[in-house]
């Protein structure tokens, strides 16, 4: 159970609750899901003058959803959405606290099973992100298994498991079916030591999953410089969208990191960066370049909305909420398409840091602090994609390599 100081308008409550999910590790896709159904329950709270939380308007929000889906204008998956959601706010609400492994929606589980996600909710031994990330991958396993008439995890064997990751691999790809099996490999070692299951079936899962890894390319100086030159940094969209894209360009954050960037995590006077971030929850810090502060401070007192809420970005329009998961994204590419050239995932810009980083001749350690990795091995991509580099260095190798190609 989280215990959270409860917000006055409903715009707070919104983002409170959206960030109470980012901290549970809850995926940004999932999140930003939430964040639709939350800014209609604020838009029809402003369309009745009301700015703080209303009883009777989300009635109301909650009776116009039933008729959408009597009229069969919404399906019942996404009715039962709006519903969750809502219950979501009204928790937060009234008691200031939120269970977010209580479910209203029945998740066609028996108790037994349902009493095993109490427990994995109550282990100390995860962070909140990886039990919300095994409880992701348990449910549909679980189901499986009921499925197939087993009411109680005593009676899985290898065979059991090995024909669900076969069912998983008929639908998944290779990449999903090995997560899948890393996750009930961690699952099944918990189960074992807490006595629920009578094996940890390690040897059932310690098989390798060939996996697809594609390199993806950094997006190129030039286009980077192409975007920042056509942004109006006359308006206040527009020193925002520009920050946005230079703190990403310069310091090669997450997109999740910047829209989740707090005031306090500025450090003004001494010129760092410092945060905590969402993916590893390590922290991190970065020097905070004149390029990007002078940005950042263009926005933060020219363009800014006003606002109670702690992060340094927000929505351009009312309401003045948190941005959400995917608008650095439609900003970015938003003058990608003004310029005629073709969308790119916003993490390009990440990768040009890194990748710069390497041809620079920086070594891979080093890129792989500032970028915040939790090891080296994310970072040897970009050595991959030093192509020039790679191609001159074969061409320095054939002056001593012999005749035929062999080894010298």
């Amino acid at each position: 159970m989280v215990i959270i100081v409860i917000q006055s308008t409903i715009e707070n409550l919104a983002a409170q609750t959206a960030n109470l999910f980012l901290q549970n590790g809850y995926n940004h896709r999932s999140i930003h899901e939430k964040e639709v159904v939350m800014r209609k329950i604020i838009l029809l709270h402003k369309q009745h003058g009301c700015d703080c939380y209303s009883p009777e308007i989300m009635a109301l929000f909650l009776r116009d959803a039933e008729r959408r889906y009597q009229r069969q204008e919404i399906g019942k998956i996404r009715f039962r959405f709006y519903q969750k959601t809502a219950d979501y706010l009204t928790q937060f609400h009234e008691n200031g606290n939120l269970d977010l492994y209580s479910r209203n929606i029945s998740t066609n589980l028996t108790p037994y099973y349902e009493k095993i996600f109490t427990r994995l909710h109550d282990y100390e031994g995860w962070s909140k992100s990886t039990k919300h990330y095994i409880r992701q991958f348990s449910m549909p396993y679980f189901k499986w298994l009921l499925q197939n008439g087993v009411t109680s995890l005593e009676q899985v064997t290898d065979e059991m498991i090995r024909k669900y990751l076969l069912d998983c691999s008929n639908r998944m790809t290779l990449n999903s079916v090995d997560t899948t099996k890393r996750v009930l490999k961690k699952l099944h070692r918990y189960l074992y030591e807490v006595e629920i299951c009578k094996d940890s079936f390690s040897d059932t899962l310690s098989f390798t999953v060939p996996t697809e890894h594609r390199i993806k390319k950094p997006v190129p100086q030039e286009d980077i410089a192409a975007v920042l030159s056509i942004i109006n940094r006359n308006t206040a969209i527009g020193k925002r969208d520009y920050a946005v894209i230079v703190l990403a360009a310069v310091t090669g954050l997450r997109s999740v990191d910047i829209i989740n960037l707090p005031l306090t995590a500025i450090d003004w006077i001494n010129g760092e960066i410092r945060i905590t971030q969402s993916k590893t929850e390590k922290t991190l810090a970065l020097p905070l370049t004149k390029d990007v502060g002078m940005a950042i401070q263009d926005y933060i007192l020219n363009g800014r909305p006003d606002s109670d809420l702690p992060f340094v970005f927000l929505h351009g329009r009312a309401p003045y909420v948190k941005m959400g998961r995917t608008l650095p994204y439609q900003i970015f590419n938003g003058y990608r398409l003004k310029l005629g050239l073709p969308k790119c995932a916003f993490h390009g810009l990440r990768r040009a840091v890194g990748t710069n980083m390497v041809v620079a001749g920086i070594p891979v350690t080093t890129v792989s602090q500032v970028l915040g990795h939790s090891g080296i091995d994310p970072t040897k991509q970009y050595i991959s994609l030093d192509s020039v580099h790679l191609k001159e260095c074969a061409l320095d190798l054939n002056g001593f390599m012999p005749e035929g190609g062999g080894r010298a």
